[in-house]
């Protein structure tokens, strides 16, 4: 029997493989050490290329750089359209793209696709059509799904119906210059039913796009909803969505925001609050003041972005919460972005000797949102 040759190990060649594949949002076509392992011998191929090819994009966000990565791969598929199995994350910039790629890659059937980034502009150069969106037959392992629009809610609301009722993560950035909501769309489509939803609304402050909003003209289903993230909205009205089933609350604020009663999340078990400055707005220490002996939360994190500290409102912040009673005291994670940081710890007294603070540095947390949907 002839002895098997190490290069064939299955065991050695997914090590080796492991070592160069990072993260699948780091990975793109120029990667040397992956373009190499696919040249090491024939057993080496098809995983070398499920990692090179799995996210065919890159975090660059020079959109002369994307489009260029992007026509690579274009290439790559005419020439070996086998590769589209192994794709899983996929970004469309629709300002970076050149038409012929992008309907290239709208045409495709990417069967093990789970992640698709889109953005797009509503302006001259780049108005959508609808052989500029992925069909919904072609997508049937789609997951999550970031939508950054810069357009009138027509446009986002014409983009959503784009997409099969698969998915279950919604990633919204959207830039409306106007707050019109427009007329209902006719749709015999299922409801998309989410698990989680991230929502940047940049129009007038206002959540109007949440439920209830006629079944036609909304294609997204929150009464399971399980994660919830909302950014710098000025008002808010929670009785328009559904809290019962959220364990995971995200909240950008700004000094204006209410005091959100989380009476109306018993199943709450991680709370963020995401602060463009070091000062903590009212609605942190509010909201903190309304958790109760009936909650399961076990985890609380304060995420700030700049100096200076102000040791008053870091101080009621540090007593409210190590007066909390529930059956076990939240941790508390303080997120910061400082080259040098302060010392946090002399700000929080009462729950360091609890032994429920730590310091989370943002080299650790790039991606903390996803970091917490991943904990579902």
């Amino acid at each position: 029997m002839p002895q098997q040759s190490p290069l064939d190990i299955s065991e050695l060649l997914d090590r080796c493989i492991n070592l160069f594949a990072r993260s699948a949002v780091d990975i793109y076509l120029d990667a040397p050490d992956l373009v190499a392992c696919c040249l090491v011998a024939r057993s080496w191929v098809h995983p070398a290329q499920s990692w090179l090819f799995r996210a065919p994009t890159h975090t660059n966000p020079n959109l002369a750089f994307l489009s260029s990565v992007m026509e690579k791969f274009c290439a790559a598929l005419l020439a070996s359209p086998h590769l589209l199995q192994h794709v899983h994350l996929l970004r469309l910039d629709h300002s970076a793209l050149r038409p012929h790629c992008l309907e290239l890659l709208c045409r495709q059937s990417f069967t093990r696709l789970e992640n698709l980034r889109i953005r797009v502009e509503n302006d001259s150069q780049t108005a959508p059509t609808p052989d500029t969106f992925p069909r919904p037959s072609t997508l049937p392992a789609l997951r999550h799904l970031s939508l950054d629009v810069i357009g009138p809610f027509s446009l986002l609301d014409s983009i959503v119906h784009q997409f099969p009722p698969t998915i279950e993560h919604l990633d919204l950035d959207c830039t409306a210059w106007d707050s019109q909501i427009p007329s209902d769309i006719a749709s015999t489509t299922p409801l998309i039913q989410l698990k989680s939803a991230r929502l940047n609304m940049w129009d007038d402050g206002d959540f109007t796009w949440f439920p209830p909003r006629p079944r036609s003209s909304y294609p997204f289903d929150f009464s399971q909803l399980k994660a919830l993230a909302i950014l710098y909205a000025s008002s808010i009205d929670w009785s328009v969505i559904p809290t019962n089933s959220i364990e995971i609350l995200d909240l950008h604020v700004r000094y204006e925001n209410t005091a959100v009663d989380l009476t109306a999340f018993p199943m709450l078990r991680i709370l963020r609050f995401g602060m463009d400055r070091s000062h903590i707005p009212r609605i942190v220490p509010e909201t903190v003041s309304t958790i109760t002996a009936q909650h399961r939360i076990n985890t609380i994190i304060i995420s700030i972005w700049s100096s200076p500290i102000n040791q008053v409102e870091y101080g009621e912040v540090d007593s409210i919460i190590s007066s909390i009673q529930t059956p076990t005291l939240p941790a508390v994670e303080l997120e910061h972005g400082f080259d040098y940081p302060p010392d946090f710890a002399r700000y929080f007294p009462k729950l360091i000797a609890k032994n429920s603070f730590r310091v989370v540095s943002y080299n650790f947390v790039r991606n903390r949102w996803q970091a917490l949907v991943n904990q579902l």
